[in-house]
């Protein structure tokens, strides 16, 4: 898929500011023990909620989440408490007026919570098997830093207008045409002409967001030359309008980094204790599963979601040069 994202950062890092951390804690955290009303709750209490306690426990927990989040310019502790306590306030009005209406009750979220409880209970057990790690050191971090200066020192910003059009409707003369058009808008009007259905929009990729070869095969393009680029069942008509130079610093790099290695380290331990239960379980499959599974019915390694560079899962080429893939 083509990356979305604008800059170095993520779109869930860019939330995490003051104003939207109670947002994001809002509509991502469930709480888990919401449809189980019959335990109570201990600890200090923060606030209450037409009667409802909300305890420091349960903040601590909202932090914890917030932190594994946050980014190096996250809000300070204190702003991030006072959002949190507001999101779970906000968060207990919706869920009493939801158990209210017997909200509940519906069996589809009920497979939903205990798909996230599932998870949850995963994630511990992974996390217990993991103990202590070690944080990653000062030479590992930067080894990964000096290895891809794609993604930082070197990193680049390419600006790209794009029509985008079904793949069905690529044909030979919309190639033919291209090979010899100047500029987009003559592309468009060339679909317009031919009653073929187009979006216009304007991109930022960087080259972190990029393959490698893809990234310098732009490079070498220059502004205006025209190139595709397969998106699924769309193709995206292409001209670079713009590349400039943004790099990253090695101190600003580091937490990303960091936080990629850890991530790295915990699936390659989750990847492990998969692999060890598989090869003890006696696993019977009713329909023969597809695409996850090697030919020995072994898991096929993930990407890790730290990784911070995205999978461009696409071929592209130049109009009028082969080979570029």
């Amino acid at each position: 898929m083509c990356s979305e994202r604008i800059g170095s950062k993520s779109f869930v890092n860019n939330v995490l500011g003051v104003k939207g951390i109670g947002i994001l804690m809002l509509l991502t955290v469930i709480n888990l023990s919401a449809c189980d009303d019959q335990k109570k709750k201990s600890g200090q209490v923060v606030a209450r909620i037409n009667g409802e306690e909300i305890t420091a426990p349960q903040l601590e927990a909202e932090l914890r989440y917030a932190s594994r989040l946050q980014d190096d310019g996250a809000a300070p502790r204190q702003a991030m408490r006072e959002q949190a306590v507001e999101a779970l306030i906000d968060r207990q009005l919706l869920l009493g007026e939801a158990l209210r209406n017997k909200i509940d009750r519906d069996p589809a979220l009920i497979l939903i919570i205990e798909r996230f409880k599932t998870q949850a209970i995963v994630q511990a057990y992974l996390e217990s098997k993991a103990g202590n790690q070690e944080q990653p050191g000062k030479a590992e971090i930067d080894g990964y830093f000096q290895a891809h200066p794609e993604m930082f020192s070197r990193r680049k910003v390419f600006e790209v207008e794009q029509l985008i059009i079904a793949d069905q409707d690529f044909s030979a003369p919309l190639k033919a045409m291209m090979d010899t058009s100047k500029s987009l808008s003559q592309v468009a009007a060339w679909l317009q002409k031919n009653k073929i259905a187009h979006v216009q929009r304007q991109y930022s990729y960087s080259s972190a967001d990029l393959p490698p070869e893809v990234g310098n095969r732009l490079q070498t393009l220059g502004r205006s030359r025209l190139f595709v680029m397969k998106d699924g069942q769309r193709d995206l008509l292409c001209a670079l309008t713009e590349l400039r130079d943004s790099p990253v610093a090695a101190d600003a790099a580091r937490p990303q980094i960091e936080r990629y290695l850890m991530n790295k380290k915990m699936q390659e331990i989750a990847l492990a204790e998969i692999t060890r239960l598989r090869s003890a379980a006696k696993l019977e499959y009713m329909e023969k599963p597809a695409g996850s599974i090697d030919s020995r019915g072994m898991p096929v390694a993930a990407t890790s979601p730290g990784k911070q560079q995205a999978e461009v899962n696409k071929s592209m080429e130049v109009s009028g040069v082969a080979g570029f893939k």
